[in-house]
């Protein structure tokens, strides 16, 4: 989440739809001052994180110092032919040493004091409810919700509480639908990025088409040629919807897709084609612009996230009504 200038929170966008939509809902459970209190929360556990790898990458520069001192002292003390200039360099090494110890004891105390944050930080919330926490009366000045009255305090931990249940909720559904996701990526209908990205064209078409009958429509075409107007791949859903899909397949798989193919799409899939159901294919990715224009026109975009649920995981982008079950 982010806090906009006027103090309001707005949530992360995801790639994937489904958990932005998820995590939108949770979000909006939430009024601002209790969002504003997950978000400087984050924000502290971050900062402890970060300061936390500091103080250690202090103690491993320290620990090598004293590296080196063991080594320079192992040597120094073979010459003992040069006992002054030797005993002067061992009481500087000594003298450093002294003072190595000194700053590793500061930097192993500051690790442990960011232990213990990033402890406080990250411990259960069900061992107090959001007004014993956070200042009911004063009791905690200082915390996140020290600026709300107690009976504002009272409302947010109820309010917390429900969106804790809600979200509960969805992660279990979340592990269901992950749990079938893992478990049809191990079958022999799964198709991976990898095996993807080393089609050539023509094979990224006939790809496309496999992944769009193993959800159980018939197929009308599976290439397209000079004159398929936008049209690569044509099937007919369990349902009877007809699907048009247009496949852009690259080796360049960082580069987004033209948004002129969205635009060709739009001017010839449902008017010359008859589609129903309208799509792009890519193993790349789109701007965010080809991405409005094509939730403005009912494009649905099938990148390269959307594409490797659907060929690995089995989690098919057609409405729910229009398909047969992952692996049927």
């Amino acid at each position: 989440m982010k806090i906009n200038m006027d103090g309001t929170v707005r949530p992360l966008k995801f790639n994937d739809k489904v958990l932005n939509k998820t995590f939108g809902a949770v979000v909006a459970r939430l009024s601002d001052d209790d969002a504003q209190a997950i978000v400087f929360r984050h924000a502290e556990l971050e900062v402890a994180m970060k300061v936390r790898q500091r103080w250690l990458a202090q103690v491993k520069s320290i620990a090598g110092s004293s590296a080196s001192n063991d080594e320079w002292s192992e040597s120094i003390s073979k010459y003992s032919g040069w006992a002054s200039v030797a005993d002067e360099a061992l009481s500087y090494i000594r003298d450093d040493q002294d003072q190595l110890d000194k700053e590793d004891l500061l930097a192993r105390a500051h690790v442990l004091l960011c232990d213990k944050v990033i402890a406080a930080l990250m411990g259960p919330s069900t061992d107090a409810s959001l007004a014993n926490r956070h200042g009911v009366g004063g009791a905690c000045r200082g915390s996140l919700l020290s600026h709300l009255s107690p009976a504002a305090a009272i409302r947010a931990d109820r309010r917390v509480k429900a969106t804790d249940a809600a979200w509960a909720s969805v992660r279990d559904g979340l592990v269901v639908e992950a749990t079938a996701r893992n478990s049809f990526a191990g079958t022999p209908g799964s198709v991976t990025l990898s095996q993807i990205d080393s089609c050539s064209p023509d094979s990224f078409e006939e790809q496309t088409a496999h992944l769009l009958e193993r959800d159980g429509c018939r197929i009308l075409r599976r290439r397209g040629g000079s004159n398929d107007q936008g049209a690569d791949v044509i099937g007919v859903t369990p349902n009877g919807l007809r699907v048009v899909l247009q496949c852009k397949y690259s080796t360049k798989v960082r580069h987004t897709v033209d948004p002129r193919y969205f635009h060709e799409l739009n001017g010839t899939a449902r008017q010359e084609h008859g589609a129903d159901i309208v799509g792009l294919v890519t193993n790349r990715t789109a701007s965010s612009a080809a991405q409005e224009f094509a939730t403005k026109h009912r494009i649905y975009l099938i990148n390269r996230p959307v594409l490797e649920r659907w060929a690995t995981y089995g989690v098919s982008w057609l409405p729910s009504d229009n398909r047969a079950a992952a692996g049927a």
